[in-house]
């Protein structure tokens, strides 16, 4: 009986066989395996560079043929490596022959190899995991100064906060507002709770040392969910590169967290400067714009006024002039002279570079504010809405505006969509608790301004509600005397506890005759020290019963144009006045509404 003759395929598998060649195969690709999800690991909690993984993976991909290879010419024997040696036919036919549990396992484990490493290098490169993953949400915290001088405080938080600006114009990716993230500092949290707290994926933090005309800054972009170092990277420069390492930074970063953008995120940072002093003024007035308190406001505009002088074509200050004229007009009647001033600095901003959003937001709040020109304030704000989708103080002022039009169920919306992108900052919730007020929700709206209080912000703000309208908000004659009392004093008023009389004729509603004699005269001095502003002293009287000098301190606002005045219009505190023919004639006069009726608010929230 002649032998079997097997085809030259099978020989081929036997040969493959015969030289190890399936072993190799199974061994490597399982090795390579382990050692790409190990580096896909460990690379990134080093923290080594991303692209370090993907190196790892190809040049696992490029040995397996080398591998391969060298398995097919060399064989290992108690001499040490050598040359494999032609296989006769009959060795082959001999392998060839074998029953199938001896000659299939080989080849099994081979092809489990293959697919192993081809799982590996697929699963790494392509996957959504940690480290991969298309993030669409980060919060920048303020980076940490090491420079050992507090003064640089501002020069860190400032790279912080212009990266938080730099990456809120990116489509598709929210930004946790600045006020919510540098809220955080110091607190010692863990990443999860930060991202828990900022409702995001991604957390970028570092560090600043500047010395003299050098800065060093490392940033490290980590998941939220869990711990992994994205992505890291360190930027050495003089001092007056620091624009250029800004823009340079947040390009990186953006690729890090959406590789899809490509092109999209090539010019990130606008309306900078050259100047590195006018840059840091700019910085020190930002600051304390966000603190709302009078005395560091007009300490504000002058660093701002310097800042442009420096550099009159510096947007970014030209715009923050604006938003801390703004600010200080609507809190100190002293300050509306200025308001021209700042109408000029919003336009600056926004024909020195068109694409600013913050010039759109400066430009559209005094539309409204000072103006009442409700259609170029809608425009303005949108237009910066588009251009920064994660503003959320653009919303937070659209909002305003649309409450002061009557527009409130819209208002409330749009100001919901900034606290979820800003869901710490105190100027948020107290904005947002105005049109709650205005919407009789006075629950929530009482919640939102005790947060501003517990949260530092806007005090001043905060206080004047609660005391104010503390009858809407269900508090009783002792919490609405503190509040008066923690107001008046923080406004400089000569004797504070005046306002605890206010308090308990409040909480009375007028059924105390002697109570309400004491508040008018209580209220009469703290007006004359200056602790109240226009619309806040129409309040006041009102709810002391005496309309009359309400409606003059409104009438007196009107001629002055105070920027407060439009929040006359759904503040439910001045309903009594509501049908008094000259309440409602000068509410035509300046075009707001008469109150908030909310049946003719036919605005439906999406969902």
């Amino acid at each position: 009986m002649s032998a079997p003759q097997f085809p030259s395929y099978q020989r081929l598998f036997a040969e493959f066989k015969r030289r190890n060649v399936f072993r190799v195969a199974a061994v490597y690709g399982a090795t390579a395996f382990v050692v790409i999800e190990a580096a896909d690991l460990i690379f990134p909690r080093i923290p080594l560079p991303e692209w370090t993984i993907a190196l790892v993976v190809w040049l696992a991909l490029l040995g397996f043929p080398v591998a391969l290879v060298l398995a097919w010419a060399y064989e290992r024997t108690p001499e040490g490596m050598k040359q494999t040696y032609p296989a006769a036919t009959a060795e082959l036919d001999a392998i060839a022959a074998q029953p199938a549990r001896r000659r299939w396992p080989a080849g099994v484990g081979a092809l489990v190899g293959i697919l192993l490493l081809g799982l590996g290098a697929w699963w790494t490169l392509t996957r959504s995991g940690p480290g991969a993953q298309t993030y669409e949400s980060i919060a920048v915290l303020p980076f940490t100064n090491m420079s050992g001088d507090e003064e640089n405080t501002w020069f860190s938080d400032g790279l912080a906060e212009e990266l938080i600006n730099a990456l809120a114009g990116v489509e598709d990716l929210k930004v946790a507002g600045r006020t919510s993230s540098f809220s955080l500092r110091d607190q010692n949290l863990d990443l999860r709770t930060i991202g828990d707290t900022l409702d995001v994926q991604a957390v970028l933090e570092g560090s600043v040392r500047r010395s003299e005309d050098r800065v060093r800054i490392t940033a490290q972009l980590i998941d939220a969910e869990s711990g992994f170092h994205l992505w890291s990277d360190e930027f050495d420069r003089d001092i007056t590169d620091i624009f250029q390492v800004q823009e340079e930074l947040a390009q990186s970063i953006v690729r890090a967290l959406l590789p899809r953008l490509g092109a999209g995120a090539d010019e990130l940072y606008r309306g900078g400067t050259s100047d590195l002093g006018a840059y840091d003024l700019y910085l020190s007035c930002r600051q304390k714009w966000y603190t709302r308190r009078i005395e560091l406001l007009w300490e504000a505009i002058d660093e701002c006024e310097e800042a442009v002088a420096r550099d009159p074509a510096f947007a970014l200050a030209w715009s923050a002039l604006a938003d801390a004229i703004d600010a200080l007009a609507f809190r100190s009647a002293r300050a509306q002279s200025l308001v021209p001033r700042a109408k000029m600095a919003a336009q600056r901003a926004v024909l020195l570079d068109p694409d600013l959003a913050e010039g759109w937001v400066s430009w559209g709040v005094l539309a409204f504010e000072a103006d009442r020109d409700w259609a170029t304030g809608e425009l303005a704000l949108k237009r910066a809405i588009e251009l920064k989708p994660s503003n959320a103080y653009a919303r937070a002022m659209l909002g305003d505006m649309l409450r002061n039009q009557g527009r409130v169920k819209e208002a409330i919306e749009q100001q919901r969509l900034a606290l979820a992108l800003d869901p710490l900052s105190p100027v948020i919730h107290g904005v947002l608790g105005i049109s709650l007020t205005a919407a009789r929700q006075f629950d929530e709206g009482r919640a939102r301004f005790e947060h501003t209080l517990a949260s530092g912000g806007d005090q001043a703000a905060a206080l004047a509600f609660l005391f104010l309208s503390g009858p809407l908000y269900g508090l009783t004659g002792e919490e609405i005397a503190d509040h008066g009392v923690t107001l008046a004093g923080l406004m400089g008023a000569e004797d504070p506890q005046q306002a605890a009389a206010i308090g308990h004729a409040f909480a009375s509603n007028g059924t105390n005759p002697d109570l309400m004699s004491e508040a008018r005269a209580a209220a009469d001095l703290l007006v004359a020290d200056s602790v109240f502003t226009v619309r806040q002293i129409a309040v006041l009287y009102t709810r002391l019963g005496d309309e009359e000098t309400a409606l003059q301190w409104i009438e007196r606002a009107a001629v002055a144009e105070d920027l407060s005045l439009a929040l006359v219009a759904t503040d439910p505190s001045l309903d009594p006045l509501r049908d008094d023919p000259r309440m409602q004639r000068l509410m035509d006069e300046l075009g707001l509404p008469n109150g908030y009726d909310p049946a003719a608010d036919t605005y439906e929230p999406e969902e």
